[in-house]
C-alpha cells in the first residue's frame, strides 16, 4: 500500500528519567519540620503526588497556580496541571505544623516533549490480523477518540498498536483515530482504511491526468462491470472513441493491482475519410537518456512486460484511488508515467511503420471519487 503521509513533531522539554520517591523534592525547615516522603516529580501531562510529614497536623500552601494543595492530618496531595511549555518548571510549598515548625518542598515538572510520528492514513487488508505501530516518544499521554468500533487503539512501548476486526461487510470502509492534548493545543486526526472483497471500482467518479507538456486534466467518468469477462471493468466517459479495460492481475498475488494489455483497442477513430484502429501503449523513458517510447507489443497476458499497471492505493483522508504505477516488468532504466492512445492504420498490427500519430496521452493517470 502507498500514499503515505508523515506527522511529526518534536519539542525538547527535559528528556531524563526519574523515579518518584523522597529524593525528588527538596526541603528545608526553619525549625526542623521533618519530612517522611515527598513524592513530587511530575511528568508534563500532570499527576497527583504527595508529600507526608513526621507530625500529625499539617497546613500548606503554595504561589504557583499550576498546583493545587489539599491537606489531611499529616499528608498534604498535590496536583499539577499539564505543562505546555517546553521548559520545565518548579514551585514551592511551604508546610506549617501546629506548634509553628515549617518546612520548605519543591514540587519539579518536566517540560513537554512532543514526539509522535504518525501518517495521515493506515491502510489494512479486509483479513488483517497485523497491527500498525505508530512511534511515539512523548512524554506524555494523548487522548484518543475512536470513530469506529472494528478500530482499536492501545498504548505499547515503541508508541501506539492500531488494530482492525477482519472486514465481513464485503465493502471498503474508513473511519479515524483522533488523537489530543488538550494542555498544548494539540490535535491529531488520522485516517484508517480497511479493503472489502469488493473493491470500490463502481464510486470512482474522476479521471485526472496530464499530457507530456505538463498541462492538466480531469474528466468525468463512470465504471461499471465487464459482465463479459471476469475481473475486469470498464471505464466509461475518458475516451469519446469507447472504453479503457482494466483487468485484475491475479500474477501479482495481491488483491489491489489491475491493468491494461498492451495493445488494448477501445475502437476506433476516423479522421478526413481515414479510419484508425486505436491501441494503449505504455508511455516508457529512459531515465538516463530522456528519451521516450511507446512498447507496441500486443497481448493479454497478465505477466506481459509491457502492461499498464494500477494500484488501489488510498489518500491523506483514507479515500480509496486507482492509481497509475510505474510497471516492475521493465529493465531499471526505464520508468513509466502513464497511457498513450495512438492511431494505427492496420486493423490488427501494431508495428511502429503501421503508427500514424497519438490520439490521447494519459500520463499520470488517476481515478478518485
Amino acid at each position: 500500500m502507498k500514499k503515505i503521509f508523515c506527522f511529526l513533531v518534536l519539542l525538547a522539554g527535559i528528556t531524563s528519567i526519574m523515579s518518584c520517591g523522597e529524593d525528588d523534592a527538596t526541603y528545608d525547615g526553619i525549625e526542623a519540620l521533618t519530612i517522611t516522603k515527598a513524592d513530587v516529580l511530575f511528568g508534563a501531562d500532570g499527576g497527583e503526588g504527595s508529600i507526608i510529614a513526621s507530625t500529625s497536623t499539617v497546613k500548606a500552601a503554595t504561589d504557583a497556580k499550576w498546583i493545587t494543595l489539599s491537606a489531611d492530618g499529616s499528608t498534604v496531595t498535590v496536583k499539577a496541571q499539564p505543562n505546555a511549555s517546553m521548559e520545565a518548571r518548579s514551585a514551592k510549598i511551604v508546610l506549617t505544623a501546629d506548634d509553628g515548625k515549617t518546612a520548605n518542598v519543591t514540587a519539579t515538572q518536566h517540560g513537554l516533549l512532543l514526539a509522535l510520528n504518525a501518517k495521515d492514513a493506515y491502510l489494512f487488508d479486509m483479513s488483517m490480523n497485523e497491527s500498525a505501530i505508530i512511534p511515539d516518544k512523548s512524554n506524555i499521554i494523548f487522548n484518543f477518540e475512536v470513530s469506529d468500533d472494528w478500530i482499536h487503539i492501545e498504548k505499547v512501548d515503541e508508541g501506539y498498536s492500531v488494530s482492525v476486526d477482519p472486514n465481513e461487510s464485503g465493502n471498503y470502509r474508513h473511519g479515524s483515530i483522533k488523537l489530543s492534548f488538550e494542555a498544548a493545543q494539540f490535535k491529531k486526526t488520522i485516517n484508517i482504511a480497511q479493503w472489502g472483497a469488493n473493491l470500490p471500482f463502481t464510486s470512482l467518479t474522476k479521471a485526472t491526468y496530464e499530457d507530456e507538456a505538463g498541462n492538466k486534466y480531469q474528466k468525468d467518468i463512470t465504471v461499471v462491470a465487464d459482465n463479459a469477462k471476469e475481473n475486469t471493468y470498464l471505464i466509461k466517459g475518458l475516451m469519446a472513441e469507447g472504453d479503457l479495460s482494466i483487468t485484475y492481475n491475479a500474477s501479482t498475488k495481491n488483491m489491489v493491482e489491475y491493468y491494461v494489455p498492451a495493445g488494448y483497442s477501445p475502437g476506433n477513430l476516423t479522421e478526413d475519410e481515414t479510419t484508425y484502429t486505436l491501441r494503449c501503449l505504455m508511455s516508457a523513458y529512459n531515465v538516463n537518456t530522456g528519451n521516450r517510447h511507446y512498447p507496441t507489443a500486443v497481448t493479454t497476458q497478465a505477466t506481459n512486460a509491457y502492461r499498464m499497471a494500477f494500484e488501489w492505493q488510498v489518500d491523506e483522508n483514507a479515500m480509496p484511488i486507482l492509481n497509475y504505477v510505474r510497471n516492475n516488468a521493465l529493465a531499471a532504466t526505464y520508468s513509466t508515467d502513464g497511457i498513450i492512445v495512438c492511431k494505427f492504420s492496420s486493423p490488427t498490427g501494431a508495428s511502429q511503420g503501421a503508427r500514424k500519430g497519438i490520439a490521447y496521452e494519459f500520463l499520470n493517470l488517476k481515478f478518485t471519487y
